[in-house]
């Protein structure tokens, strides 16, 4: 039987060791934390506080997530939301206002001003295109004002992301706004083409929290997931076969092939001498930090409704959050009847050294952010502080032409593949989409002796 070692416990290491067994093969995972899912964690607190310190749902339209949670029997525990995901809110300095849906609610929405709508429905009218490589920031500048860009994208980005428009980039990022463009000259004209790919899904997650997934997938595959185990460096035999040594007690194993599933820097550690003109590409793949602040608080100390997915604040406001879920108004088991649990979020690409404050600074900036936002002048029931290092990485200007150049390389190493967030998407469903291809390239390569491959 042909052994795969799969260095990464997240969730992008484990789809690729589930359907590498269920393919046949012998499987290892090997996860220096004590704790398998990577960026995937929740908490429950209290006994009455499900929190969540990663992700937090996914769409019911994501394939691959869905179709995995049908194999492994988790579907009857999804839990939906069909309203409350649809109603998003964005803080001005009028208040908290309703992101539009459609054309209509556009030209009616107060967050652009007249002047920036009608610049928007310019847009047809510009002939300008995408030349190489280019930043979202210029893309949406270009084509819409940008006034659009600051009041609507840059919010956005800092909500999903945790970036800055300005050096993240537009084709890794949105890839079929720049295909549109260039087909259609327009991203109104081509709007058809984008329906599906711009929202209106409904929001999944688990009764239990994001966390049932990896810890499903840990249990299925029992003994082949080790903890608590660090990687000091891989080797490749004389026999093509690749060693790999752990970094106590001298233990190594021995396998046919080795998925990469860490960060891109640990990545570069690992390939530096059998790879060293992919390391500089890998290591300029940046990441970014994220403060996570969980408050709860009596729905009548509440003066706004919490009546959908949360809101996300333009940093020309002025406020150092970057917005909030409203958690407990998106799935059930997050908060006591009567109780609202926020999940507020500070730092990112704009805001690196947010991540340095300590609690008590962290609270206040949230505190104030949800007065100036929402009205609350309560004091919290409860609050708990994460921070989250290299939390999400970016996808900056040179991030397609830095993968196309790692898939070179990496091809044509024997038996070593890579995955994880930073190659193709960073959310959950991305991460395990780009897993499970790489779970049939792992397994293409054993059957028929081909190379490896990084996507």
């Amino acid at each position: 039987m042909k052994h795969v070692i799969i260095i990464g416990g997240g969730i992008g290491g484990l789809t690729a060791a589930y359907y590498l067994k269920k393919a046949g093969f012998d499987v290892t995972v090997l996860e220096r934390n004590s704790y398998v899912g990577g960026a995937i964690k929740t908490v429950l607190k209290r006994e009455r506080y499900l929190l969540e310190l990663g992700p937090n749902t996914f769409l019911s339209s994501s394939d691959s997530i869905t179709n995995l949670s049908q194999e492994l029997h988790l579907d009857h525990q999804f839990a939906f939301n069909k309203q409350a995901g649809k109603k998003r809110y964005l803080y001005t300095k009028k208040g908290l206002q309703v992101l539009p849906t459609g054309p209509k609610q556009f030209l009616k929405s107060p967050i652009l001003s007249i002047r920036g709508r009608m610049r928007v429905l310019l847009e047809p009218l510009i002939r300008s295109k995408s030349t190489g490589s280019e930043s979202l920031a210029s893309f949406v500048a270009r084509r819409a004002g940008k006034e659009l860009l600051e009041a609507m994208v840059d919010p956005f980005v800092s909500g999903v992301y945790a970036g800055d428009p300005y050096q993240l980039e537009i084709k890794s990022i949105f890839p079929k706004l720049v295909e549109v463009e260039r087909e259609y000259g327009s991203i109104f004209k081509g709007m058809k083409q984008l329906k599906g790919n711009l929202g209106g899904h409904d929001l999944l997650s688990y009764y239990w929290g994001m966390q049932t997934l990896p810890s499903r997938l840990q249990d299925v595959l029992q003994h082949a997931v080790q903890t608590d185990t660090s990687v000091e460096s891989i080797e490749q035999l004389g026999d093509g076969k690749w060693k790999i040594h752990l970094d106590t007690h001298d233990r190594t194993f021995e396998a046919d092939a080795v998925v990469i599933a860490t960060p891109a820097s640990e990545a570069a550690r690992l390939l530096m001498s059998h790879a060293p003109k992919a390391t500089p590409h890998l290591m300029s793949i940046p990441y970014v930090s994220l403060g996570v602040a969980h408050t709860v608080y009596r729905r009548n100390d509440i003066p706004t409704p919490v009546d959908g997915f949360g809101f996300l604040i333009p940093r020309r406001e002025k406020v150092r959050m970057l917005g909030a879920l409203w958690s407990s108004s998106l799935f059930p088991n997050r908060a006591p009847q009567g109780e609202v649990l926020l999940t507020n979020y500070i730092g990112g690409a704009t805001d690196p050294h947010a991540i340095d404050l300590d609690d008590h600074e962290l609270s206040m900036h949230v505190r104030s952010g949800l007065e100036q936002t929402m009205g609350i002048r309560a004091e919290p029931r409860f609050s708990h502080i994460t921070r989250i290092n290299q939390a999400i990485p970016q996808y900056t200007v040179g991030h397609a032409d830095r993968l196309a150049v790692i898939g070179q390389i990496i091809s044509r190493l024997d038996g070593i593949f890579l995955t994880g967030s930073y190659l193709n998407g960073i959310s959950v469903a991305n991460t395990i989409e780009h897993a499970h291809n790489v779970a049939r390239s792992v397994r293409k390569f054993l059957y028929h002796e081909t190379k490896g491959c990084a996507s």
